[in-house]
């Protein structure tokens, strides 16, 4: 068979029928893309290679890559090989495939005060605008960057102070926009970006009027974190993060914060109470701030009873 047009096939599948993300598609196609060079270079094929040779691969990127990138790939295998038993009825000998173990870090995000004067420092030029709403909406309203670079315009409703979202598996959630946001959203709205490209489907887009990319804001992020001396390894992720974590600091249910974040499993939101570390260690000071009352000369109640 050739491993091109079963690649091609694989990922025209994955996005229409299985509706993945751009974003994974392009993942998946480089992680495949691994595949074809490695058994090109062991001389076999894709309709040769068992168990055995794909764990093999497995661990042998598993020397180059990160665990993270390794469990991704790991999970494209199961994809594709489950597509060509289902399209063409092989064996696939990527069950019993294992994944190296990922390490769990707490996610990088930025306190509220760090948040707000990051918020506050942008001039009132068109970049600035510009700059300003991508991340008051990335921070206010916790987006993926993918989200954020296809939100329409239509769905936009500085009216109802709402937004609607399509994320990953194309499931939509609808989001509040607080006031200060819905005015930053109108500013640009009318300053910046209907005068540049009216006619665009999307709500976000460059200087130049074209549709925003993740690039442009994955370099604003950074270029925000150097100024205000944040994590090095801060990034977009990290204001959804920062968004995530103060709703926890404000109490909200964790259920809540789930289905903001459109999170399919509450397990991958959990990730978030982290920050109730600080107000445990507080509860528990105060409540035994006055010790255990363990005076070993304190009266014995039965002895007390028995001089009565």
């Amino acid at each position: 068979m050739d491993l091109d047009r079963l690649i091609r096939g694989y990922l025209v599948w994955a996005e229409n029928s299985q509706g993945k993300a751009k974003a994974t598609i392009d993942a998946q196609h480089q992680d495949l893309l691994r595949l074809k060079e490695y058994l090109h270079e062991h001389h076999t094929t894709v309709e040769a290679a068992d168990r055995v040779f794909l764990q093999g691969f497995l661990d042998e990127l598993s020397l180059r890559y990160a665990s993270s990138s390794v469990a991704r790939l790991t999970s494209t295998l199961h994809s594709f090989f489950g597509y060509l038993a289902i399209t063409y009825d092989l064996n696939d000998p990527s069950t019993l495939l294992k994944a190296p173990k990922l390490s769990r870090h707490l996610p990088i995000w930025a306190s509220q005060q760090e948040m707000e004067a990051v918020l506050e420092d942008f001039d009132a030029s068109d970049k600035g605008i510009l700059d300003q709403t991508i991340l008051m909406v990335l921070y206010t309203c916790g987006l993926r960057v993918s989200e954020l670079c296809n939100l329409k315009a239509n769905d936009v409703r500085l009216d109802q102070k709402q937004i609607r979202v399509s994320g990953k598996g194309n499931k939509e959630r609808v989001l509040p926009l607080v006031d200060e946001c819905v005015s930053q959203m109108a500013r640009y709205w009318n300053v910046v970006r209907h005068p540049k490209a009216a006619a665009s489907l999307y709500f976000f887009v460059s200087l130049k009027g074209a549709q925003l990319n993740r690039q442009y804001v994955y370099r604003l992020t950074k270029t925000a974190a150097l100024n205000h001396q944040l994590s090095p390894a801060f990034s977009p992720h990290s204001v959804r993060h920062s968004f995530a974590t103060r709703l926890i600091e404000h109490d909200i249910d964790l259920r809540l914060v789930q289905e903001l974040l459109g999170h399919a499993d509450i397990s991958t939101t959990q990730i978030y109470t982290h920050v109730d570390t600080k107000r445990l260690v507080s509860s528990v000071d105060q409540a035994f701030g006055a010790g255990l009352n363990l005076d070993s000369e304190a009266e014995d109640p039965a002895e007390k009873k028995e001089e009565k």
